[in-house]
């Protein structure tokens, strides 16, 4: 092969590069958590309409491009941009633990808070990422240095939804199963197993109706689920919220950034 040519491989002997890549899976499985089952807490745990649950998450996603805009503005002009990073994780670390002790009863605007706090630090973290691993590569490995950014932070996103998914599922189910045995209904578990009965309104009424006839307390039934469902997700952001802290600590193994210039991270094409 060329002489000068690099492989992928040869990209984590770099050690700021390696500690970027690092943050990007540790960043991406905080990301994807957030996304995936804060939705999920909001609608079937707190039992909020597609609508009202659909309002609370919206300031995630907009303050992610609010954030970015903002960053940009600043990042360039502090004496040491890697506090960008340090600023943006211990956001994301405190959405991620305000979603934690979330309750049902909590005003919508904390909700709503939590959600900003989360958009902001995302929107500090991912494109600084992108312009640090571009400024330490050069511009001669600038591609294949942001490439692999991206392809690790959605492989740190498979793994939180994975894991995190993992947890939320068996705790529920375990959760469900107590308070059906508790009933006496333990063969209702195929309908309440899903926690998608949570979020189906037809299916829900649908049940309710099955449960009433059979003598079973449908309302007290979905209530302990959602309950279940409470919880796991709580544990599983918890996970999230830790992972987090971890990225903060993480940040320090990034050597100083200098930018001589306002940079805008380059986006490659699919």
């Amino acid at each position: 092969r060329c002489p000068t040519a690099i492989l992928p491989v040869d990209m984590f002997r770099n050690r700021s590069l390696a500690a970027l890549f690092t943050l990007a899976v540790l960043g991406g499985f905080t990301m994807f958590s957030l996304l995936f089952y804060a939705p999920l807490l909001f609608q079937g745990g707190f039992g909020m309409s597609p609508k009202d649950a659909g309002l609370v998450i919206t300031p995630l996603v907009v303050f992610i491009t609010i954030g970015s805009i903002a960053n940009g503005r600043i990042v360039s002009r502090v004496r040491n941009p890697n506090l960008m990073l340090y600023i943006g994780f211990t956001l994301i670390a405190l959405s991620c633990l305000g979603v934690v002790v979330a309750t049902r009863a909590m005003p919508q605007w904390l909700l709503l808070s939590f959600m900003v706090l989360g958009g902001l630090g995302l929107g500090f973290v991912m494109p600084n990422l992108t312009i640090f691993a571009q400024q330490t590569a050069g511009r001669e490995h600038l591609g294949i240095a942001t490439a692999l950014l991206q392809s690790l932070r959605m492989i740190g996103g498979m793994i939180g939804t994975a894991l995190t998914g993992t947890l939320v599922t068996h705790m529920y189910a375990s959760g469900v199963r107590s308070a059906l045995e508790r009933d006496q209904a333990s063969h209702w578990f195929t309908d309440m197993g899903d926690p998608q009965i949570l979020i189906n309104r037809d299916a829900q009424t649908t049940l309710l109706g099955q449960l009433a006839h059979a003598g079973h307390n449908g309302a007290m039934l979905l209530e302990s689920a959602r309950e279940a469902l409470v919880g796991a997700i709580h544990l599983g952001l918890a996970l999230a919220a830790i992972i987090a802290v971890v990225s903060i600590w993480q940040t320090r193994r990034v050597p100083p950034v200098k930018l001589q210039r306002q940079v805008e991270p380059t986006i490659l094409a699919d």
